[in-house]
């Protein structure tokens, strides 16, 4: 419970006088709650102690006032033989008073209250919205949220675990969306007559989603929000813009928000972030839309082929993803125009209706709101297990109430997409050779049906195939979802193979491709960071100048730019490249790396259908090397290499299927190509040979 202390007394009757006094200014009486969960960007980073040092360079009116509650810092053990010790603020101020609410007004910080409370516990932001409305006279409102945000929930405290299932990553409790909605409700009612805030924010990752809004939109508004990850968007800016012009809307303060968090990433235009303002007085109209939309996707999901072409949509790689369980809605719905015109359209309408302003990096096409979908990632994971974790996670996103049933059921069907036997066995795909001496695999509408992702595979061979078709496969695998070209109304996948390989210094490299457009195409390259960490480093292809730029490192789970590990690699620092191979041992090739649990098991199989051999597919190291200032990275050009061509097939569940076997052989920088009608005459001339 709170602690109010006797000069927080004092300032409490002292400024409820001059709020009495000065009835003049009632309109523009602002109040900004600032919810301020430190954790580990505290503990870590100093990012809270920056942020509310930013907020004291501006001289705040007499009509606005900023309440911060202060705590959810993770205890540190400082002697292994007595217990964890509470961790301080790095800001002097708050350092010695400790966690609680503080008031800053006009050019003072000062504590007004004891407060030391789960801030993952809806109880506590309740509690610390009745202090405000107590204790204050606002006549308009601000809140906002710093602190990590991820699926269905924000400010995660360090400090405690959940009695339910509203934990982040690291097991740590969590606001989800319904709990949110509940705090909001318990003190402004269910559906106020007036809303109390003109804008609801959150500086904390993944918090642009349609979700989120459609639990805050009866209390605000304005939202703003980030539909991927942020990092150390400044304070100061918004603040000042307000203290200047106090008749402001929410929807130009978090037009100035969007501005200058932006404007922090300048010298990285590369940079996917988006941060974007939403009109919740629009939520009815876009909530109509967005379950009409849904609602007649599982409606159709019956139909032939229907629950393919929407996997296909939404996985399309002109869709920017964000995480492995938020896409953007809006780029889904113009996906899905085809198939879903009306309600499609509809949709997108409300969305540009909707999302008032927003401000994205150069590569994305983003609308500005995401929604859940769950993907499963082309490199393989259990899909039962993948199935379990994401309907643990329409539990988590949001809780029960905000995840609306129509896509539960869509997703569900999609997940268990499981039958690959249409193109297995004798079903198989054949490549054939067209005109243009192109590698084309042509499927049928019923092979159609399950796939929802299509990438190629090129197996080195370590033997001559044109002796024999039992050969020995081995090497790096390439993987690649942009050197072919698929037409979804003729069934066709056709190849665009170019004889050249990525060179990072001379070390060669695997680039699987993420997200394209704008000129641009983003990949990640699997490595292994300082012989400890297990990296993706994020690159980008110019396909107009054909050159690669170096953007910096991203998380795994990431289909866009995240400096989750911090900038990009300096010189000095190793890099040791990861590759995909095939192996007779399904055994791990390398453990000890942080983070490379998932890469060093086995993640697929590949049976060898002349032999029936079984090999696996796993990483493996390869050689490390010094990063250089003047690393680079280049094609370099096959001159020569035998290889085997696949085209994969994925279902939205997890489940694969791959086509028959061509083959490339490349001498001199000559190209030849080999149809799987080829590679089997030439096994039955072997054959008649023996």
């Amino acid at each position: 419970m709170l602690k109010r202390t006797f000069a927080a007394v004092m300032t409490f009757v002292a400024m409820f006088c001059f709020t009495v006094a000065g009835e003049a200014a009632a309109s523009n009486n602002w109040l900004i709650y600032w919810y301020i969960c430190g954790s580990n960007l505290e503990s870590g980073g100093n990012l809270a102690t920056k942020d509310i040092a930013e907020m004291q360079h501006v001289k705040l009116p007499p009509n606005v006032k900023i309440l911060i509650y202060a705590s959810g810092l993770p205890p540190v053990q400082t002697d292994e033989n007595a217990p964890p010790e509470e961790q301080p603020y790095h800001h002097p101020a708050i350092q010695a008073g400790g966690d609680g609410i503080y008031l800053y007004s006009s050019s003072r910080l000062e504590k007004v209250a004891d407060f030391n409370e789960n801030m993952g516990d809806p109880a506590t932001l309740a509690e610390f919205l009745k202090f405000g409305e107590e204790n204050f006279k606002a006549d308009r409102r601000i809140m906002y949220f710093w602190n990590h945000g991820g699926l269905g929930g924000v400010c995660y405290d360090d400090r405690f675990t959940p009695t339910d299932s509203t934990a982040n990553f690291y097991g740590n409790d969590g606001l989800s969306y319904d709990e949110l909605t509940q705090a909001f409700a318990s003190v402004y009612g269910n559906s106020p007559e007036n809303k109390p805030f003109e804008l609801i924010g959150f500086k904390a990752c993944m918090t642009g989603s349609y979700e989120l809004a459609n639990s805050i939109s009866n209390f605000s508004h304005y939202m703003l929000g980030a539909e991927p990850s942020i990092y150390d968007t400044p304070t100061r800016d918004w603040i000042n813009a307000l203290a200047k012009n106090p008749s402001m809307t929410g929807a130009q303060i978090g037009k100035v928000i969007c501005d200058s968090a932006m404007k922090n990433y300048s010298d990285d235009k590369e940079l996917t972030h988006i941060f974007s303002v939403t009109d919740l007085d629009k939520m009815p109209q876009l909530r109509k839309a967005y379950e009409a939309y849904f609602d007649e996707a599982v409606n159709r999901s019956d139909e032939e082929g229907f629950l393919g072409a929407f996997a296909r949509a939404a996985e399309a790689r002109n869709v920017d993803k964000y995480s492995d369980l938020y896409i953007d809605l809006g780029l889904l719905a113009k996906n899905t125009k085809s198939i879903m015109p009306k309600t499609s359209a509809d949709l997108i309408t409300a969305i540009d209706n909707a999302v008032v302003y927003s401000k994205r990096g150069e590569y994305l096409k983003s609308k500005g709101i995401s929604t859940y979908y769950p993907f499963i990632s082309m490199e393989g994971s259990n899909p039962e297990q993948a199935i379990n974790s994401t309907n643990a996670g329409f539990k988590l996103i949001g809780g029960q109430n905000s995840s609306y049933q129509s896509q539960k059921v869509l997703y569900s069907k999609l997940l268990n997409m499981k039958d690959m036997s249409a193109l297995q066995g004798n079903n198989s795909v054949p490549i054939e050779l067209n005109e243009d001496n192109h590698f084309v695999a042509t499927l049928t509408p019923e092979q159609m049906g399950n796939i929802s992702s299509v990438y190629s595979l090129l197996i080195p061979v370590k033997e001559n195939y044109t002796s024999e078709l039992g050969f020995d496969l081995g090497g790096a695998i390439l993987t690649s979802t942009d050197n072919f070209k698929v037409d979804w109304n003729k069934g066709t996948v056709t190849e665009n193979f170019r004889a050249v390989e990525p060179m990072f210094d001379g070390h060669r490299i695997i680039l699987q491709p993420l997200v394209s457009g704008r000129g641009n195409t983003l990949y990640k390259v699997p490595i292994v960071y300082n012989n400890v960490f297990r990296r993706d480093l994020i690159v980008s292809y110019d396909t107009s100048k054909n050159t690669y730029s170096i953007i910096g490192f991203g998380s795994m789970v990431e289909n866009g730019v995240v400096r989750a590990f911090g900038g990009k690699p300096e010189p000095g620092e190793i890099i040791t490249p990861l590759y995909l191979v095939l192996s007779d041992d399904p055994s791990p090739e390398f453990v000890g790396v942080e983070g490379a649990e998932y890469a060093a098991s086995v993640i697929g199989e590949f049976t060898n259908p002349q032999t029936g051999q079984t090999v696996y597919w796993k990483w493996t190291q390869g050689t490390p090397f010094v990063y250089t200032k003047d690393a680079t990275i280049t094609n370099r050009a096959i001159t020569k290499g035998n290889y085997v061509y696949l085209i994969a097939f994925g279902s939205p569940g997890g489940y694969s299927a791959n086509s028959l076997p061509g083959a490339i052989s490349i001498s001199n920088g000559k190209i030849f190509k080999y149809s799987t009608r080829a590679l089997m005459w030439m096994a039955q001339m072997s054959e008649n040979e023996q």
